[in-house]
């Protein structure tokens, strides 16, 4: 079975850019986001100069396939159009509001129709490899608008700040609305929980950071990339600890090494012990397009005395 069409990714990209510009429910974006952070960007090549047609979660990745009797895939022409759903989500207006999506650094200007003016902002992070995201006011003229910040249903425990002080009822899954009197330099602060998390199903196991899947890649040299996980010491949304690394190559954008129980074998005292194992983000894995670039997203983890 092929999984995961760059097409389809795409097409669903846009649909809930769609849904989310009609109904201004954060669910929607939070969709996106992770459709774009995970699979749509691990089918764009290295270069930015391909994309694949299907995108495995575990194996590896390679070139895509001759369709419709072309010398090329439809997903490179339809693959684009990601960018674009992205890219108009990140930041939108309704009325006197400006409303922020998505976190990444850049400089934002847009006009306000209910208010008949523009206001402007920096953004400084580099969200989602971290938390951290400060967003400094730049619109010259003193005046009253609100400012709604998403905070994904993941983060269950977000602080947000202006000019230093919390903000009350901050919620995930939800907008968090400022409306004040803003002037130049003001300075909001959010610090979203990138907790990793255990999601257990059909007797396999993957983990989450954030809005970002998790992956074992073989460049990382830590052992069978397939080996099973102990079940009695992992339980579905667990939060883990694991800590961010040096990538071990240039290709790979986040790396993080986890003391977790691999291997069935603990009848010897050392195969009882935790073992240190890395992962990368999921678009950076297997990013070689090789055979022997492999990579794994869902691991199996052994059976308990009542499964079947």
């Amino acid at each position: 079975m092929h999984l995961q069409e760059t097409c389809v990714v795409t097409t669903w990209m846009r649909f809930v850019e769609k849904l989310l510009q009609v109904t201004e429910d954060p669910k929607y974006a939070d969709e996106l986001e992770k459709a774009f952070y995970n699979i749509y960007l691990a089918s764009l090549n290295r270069d930015a100069t391909e994309f694949a047609a299907y995108t495995p979660l575990n194996g590896y990745r390679s070139r895509g396939h001759h369709h419709c009797a072309m010398h090329t895939n439809c997903c490179n022409a339809n693959g684009p159009r990601g960018f674009l759903a992205f890219l108009r989500a990140l930041f939108q207006t309704d009325g006197e509001t400006a409303i922020f999506n998505f976190y990444a650094s850049s400089s934002e200007s847009v006009y306000l129709p209910k208010l008949k003016e523009k206001v402007a902002f920096d953004i400084y992070t580099i969200y989602p490899a971290e938390g951290n995201v400060r967003i400094v006011n730049h619109t010259v003229q003193q005046m009253p608008f609100t400012v709604k910040l998403r905070i994904p249903a993941w983060s269950a425990k977000t602080v947000v700040k202006v000019n230093g002080r919390p903000v009350d009822g901050v919620k995930a899954g939800t907008y968090c609305t400022i409306a004040r009197t803003w002037t130049i330099g003001d300075v909001v602060e959010i610090f979203f929980d990138m907790t990793t998390r255990a999601h257990v199903l059909n007797n396999h196991v993957a983990f989450t950071r954030g809005p970002i899947a998790l992956a074992r890649d073989t460049r990382f040299n830590d052992g069978d990339i397939n080996e099973v996980f102990r079940r009695r010491s992992i339980k579905d949304g667990q939060a883990m600890e694991f800590a961010p690394v040096r990538a071990p190559s240039e290709d790979i954008w986040m790396a993080y090494s986890a003391s977790l129980p691999i291997g069935t074998h603990t009848e010897h005292p050392d195969g009882r012990r935790p073992q240190t194992v890395f992962f990368c983000d999921y678009a950076s894995a297997g990013n070689l397009w090789q055979p022997s670039n492999a990579y794994r997203v869902w691991f199996p983890m052994e059976f308990g005395p009542a499964d079947k």
